[in-house]
């Protein structure tokens, strides 16, 4: 199985817990696994998938935006 396809629930579980480490707990992987996938995805997609803020990570306009088309 390509490790891409872990990528959907590491991404999701980001952005619920809106920190990486938090997400990797839940999940029971590491955190620099799903640092990984979004760097890989960010690099294949050419967008910025989240925002650090000093309140954890947020998803960027353009994410946002993608989802709203995706769930439709």
């Amino acid at each position: 199985m390509p490790t891409f396809s872990r990528f959907p629930r590491y991404f999701m579980g980001v952005g619920h817990w809106r920190s990486i480490r938090r997400a990797a707990e839940a999940l029971h992987v590491s955190a620099s696994a799903i640092d990984r996938q979004i760097l890989k995805a960010k690099q294949a997609l050419g967008v910025q998938l989240f925002e650090r803020l000093p309140s954890g990570l947020r998803l960027t306009r353009a994410v946002e935006l993608l989802l709203v088309d995706v769930r439709r």
